[in-house]
C-alpha cells in the first residue's frame, strides 16, 4: 500500500558532489549568460536599431544557427533599407508646371521633426521623395464627407450655367428657357486701388472674407460663382491657386458688356459694393428682414458683380434659422463652413502644396502639441524693414501667453511642443527662432516646465505686404519696390500659406486684427484661439491658462472684416 512506502529526503543543493555539482553550476552559468545577452540585445535594439547581431554558437546546432544568422542578416538589411532618414535640408525643386516654387523650408522644421517618435518620424519621412527631392504634394478634400454633400450638386449647377454662358457669348439665347429659372451668376471683383481714395479691397484677410462670403451667397442662391483680382492688384488669382472643382476665372469687362442689356430677359447687370461696411450697415444690407430675409430676393440681376471686403458666414448661422437648417443638411456648420468652402474653391499650386504639407504633417503628429503665434506689428516694419526694431522685448507677451497655453493644454501623449510664429517683422522672427539655441533666454518666455521639450518653428518665407500701394498713402516708403508679377508672387503666396498653416495648429495666440481671425475660421475649431489686445489698448491681457480666455467665432464675426 501507499502508506507503507518510505519517503526519501531529496539531497539539498549544497550536498551535490563531483561531476553532478559541476554540471549544475555550468548549466546555471550558461542560463545567466543567455539571459544577460537577451537583455543586452533588447536594450541595443532600442538605442541602436541598425546594429546587426551574429550568433557564434558552435556544436551540433551550428548549421541551424548559421541558417538563422543568414535570415537575421537579411531581415536587418531589409530593415535598414526600409528605414528612412530626412536630409538636413528639405529641398524644394522647381515646380514642373512653371508655377511658384517656394524657398527651402526653414531648418527649424527638420529640427522639430527630429523630436518625433520613431514611428511618426518614419511616417513623416516616407512622404519625402528623396529621388525627386520634394515633399508630398497630395491635397485630399472631403474624403470622409467632413465637408458635407453639396459639392457634386453645386459643381454640376456651375458647369451647366457656364455652358449657357458660352452660348450667350456666341449670341445664342434659348427661346424656350424659363425666365425664373434662368442661369444666374455672381462674381467677386477686386479692382486696382484708386490713386486718390482708400477704397481698395484690403489685405488678405479682408479679401478672403469677401471672396468666401460671396461664394456662400452663390451656394444659397444657386448662382455660378466667378472671381477676379485685377492683374496688378497685386497679381492674378490664377498665379496663386488652382481651381480644383469649379472654374471661377472670368473677364469682368467682358461680363459687364455682355449682361448690360435690359431688353433681353435672360440678361441684366447689377453692381453691389459693400467695401468697408460696418457691422450694423452690412447686417441691414444682407439681412434686411432679419431672420426672415430671402437671399434670392436680395439682388435680382442675372449677373451680380460684388466688390466686398466683408464676411457674413458665421452671422448667417446665428441670425437665420432657416438657412442654418439648410446648411446643416448640406453638412456645413458654423465651425467648418469657412474651411470647407476655402478648400473647395482653392488648391495651392504644386510647389506650395509641397511646402505646406511639410509643416502640416508635423502639426498633425499625435505626440506633438502645436501652438501658433501670430503677431501683427505695424506696416512700418513692412514698408521700411531697415528700421524694423520689433523684437521679443516688445512682443514677448505673445510667447509667454503661448507658453502658459501649452502648459495648460499639454496631455500625456504630447511628447513635444512646437511653437509656430507668423509675423510681419523679420527682426522679431529672427529673435524668436534663435531661442532654439538659447534655452536660458527661452525659459524667460515659455517657462522652465516645458522649455526642454519645445521647438520654435518658422517658415522663413519672404515677408511682403499684399497691397503695397495702400501703405504708400500713409507711410513714407524710402525704398520703393516695383509692383509686378515676378516680385509680388512670393509675398502674396507667403501671406496665404502662413495663414493656412496658422489655421493648422491646434491652438493659436493671435493679434486682434483680421489676419489671425481668418486662420481661426480656417482651423474649423471654435474656442481654440486667444486674441491679444494691441499694446496701446487699455485692455488687460488674457489669462492664457484658462478655457475662459478663448475667443469665440461669434465674437470674431463682429470685428474687423467681420465674418
Amino acid at each position: 500500500m501507499a502508506s507503507d512506502v518510505a519517503y526519501h529526503r531529496v539531497q539539498p543543493q549544497n550536498e551535490l558532489k563531483g561531476s553532478l555539482l559541476f554540471k549544475y553550476r555550468l548549466a546555471k552559468a550558461l542560463t545567466m549568460v543567455s539571459l544577460f545577452a537577451i537583455v543586452i540585445m533588447a536594450l541595443s535594439s532600442i538605442f541602436y536599431p541598425n546594429f546587426a547581431y551574429t550568433d557564434n554558437t558552435t556544436g551540433d546546432n551550428q548549421g541551424v544557427n548559421q541558417h538563422q544568422n543568414a535570415d537575421n542578416q537579411q531581415q536587418q538589411e531589409q530593415s535598414q533599407t526600409q528605414r528612412c532618414h530626412l536630409p538636413a535640408i528639405i529641398k524644394m525643386p522647381t515646380s514642373p508646371d512653371g508655377t511658384y516654387t517656394p524657398p527651402t523650408p526653414h531648418h527649424s522644421l527638420v529640427e522639430a521633426v527630429g523630436f518625433a517618435s520613431n514611428q511618426e518620424y518614419q511616417d513623416y519621412c516616407k512622404l519625402y521623395d528623396t529621388e525627386l527631392g520634394a515633399f508630398s504634394d497630395e491635397w485630399p478634400y472631403n474624403q470622409n464627407s467632413e465637408c458635407g454633400n453639396w459639392q457634386e450638386r453645386y459643381t454640376q449647377l456651375h458647369k451647366t450655367d457656364m455652358a449657357y454662358l458660352e452660348q450667350y457669348k456666341d449670341g445664342i439665347f434659348p427661346k424656350d428657357m424659363d425666365i425664373e429659372n434662368r442661369p444666374k451668376f455672381v462674381s467677386y471683383l477686386c479692382k486696382e486701388v484708386p490713386k486718390d481714395s482708400n477704397r481698395g479691397c484690403g489685405g488678405l484677410a479682408d479679401r478672403m472674407g469677401g471672396m468666401i462670403s460671396t461664394f456662400f451667397y452663390a451656394l444659397l442662391t444657386d448662382r455660378a460663382y466667378l472671381l477676379n483680382w485685377a492683374p496688378m492688384n497685386p497679381l492674378p488669382l490664377e498665379a496663386i491657386w488652382e481651381r480644383p472643382h469649379v472654374d471661377w476665372s472670368h473677364d469682368p469687362e467682358e461680363m459687364e458688356a455682355l449682361f448690360t442689356d435690359d431688353a433681353n430677359p435672360l440678361l441684366g447687370y447689377q453692381k453691389v459694393d459693400t467695401l468697408n461696411k460696418k457691422l450694423k450697415d452690412l447686417t441691414k444690407i444682407i439681412f434686411p428682414d432679419g431672420g426672415n430675409s430671402d437671399l434670392k430676393e436680395l439682388w435680382n440681376g442675372t449677373y451680380v458683380e460684388i466688390r466686398s471686403n466683408r464676411g457674413y458666414i458665421i452671422r448667417t448661422f446665428n441670425i437665420h434659422q432657416k438657412y442654418k437648417k439648410l446648411l446643416n443638411q448640406m453638412g456645413l456648420t458654423k465651425e467648418n463652413a469657412f474651411r470647407c468652402i476655402t478648400n473647395f474653391l482653392f488648391r495651392p499650386t504644386i510647389g506650395s502644396r509641397r511646402f505646406l504639407n511639410a509643416y502640416k504633417k508635423l502639426f498633425e503628429m499625435e505626440s506633438v502639441l502645436s501652438i501658433g503665434i501670430q503677431v501683427r506689428t505695424d506696416d512700418n516694419a513692412l514698408a521700411n524693414p531697415q528700421y524694423d526694431v520689433n523684437g521679443l522685448e516688445k512682443w514677448g507677451h505673445f510667447l509667454k501667453c503661448a507658453g502658459e497655453l501649452a502648459s495648460f493644454k499639454k496631455q500625456d501623449h504630447h511628447k513635444h511642443i512646437v511653437f509656430f510664429l507668423v509675423t510681419d517683422s523679420a527682426h522679431l522672427r529672427d529673435e524668436f527662432v534663435a531661442l532654439n539655441s538659447n534655452r536660458e533666454l527661452a525659459k524667460k518666455y515659455i517657462g522652465e516646465d516645458i522649455v526642454d521639450i519645445s521647438s520654435m518653428v518658422i517658415t522663413g518665407l519672404p515677408i511682403e505686404h499684399i497691397e503695397p500701394d495702400q501703405i504708400a498713402k500713409y507711410i513714407d516708403v524710402e525704398v520703393h519696390k516695383e509692383v509686378n508679377l515676378q516680385r509680388m508672387t512670393p509675398g502674396v503666396n507667403s501671406a496665404y500659406m502662413e495663414n493656412w498653416l496658422l489655421g493648422e495648429t491646434q491652438y493659436r495666440v493671435i493679434s486682434i486684427q483680421g489676419y489671425g481671425k481668418m486662420a481661426s475660421f480656417y482651423s474649423g475649431d471654435d474656442k481654440t484661439s486667444i486674441s491679444m489686445p494691441k499694446p496701446s489698448e487699455k485692455y488687460p491681457f488674457p489669462v492664457c491658462n484658462s478655457d475662459a480666455s478663448f475667443t469665440t467665432f461669434d465674437w470674431l464675426s463682429t470685428t474687423w472684416s467681420l465674418g
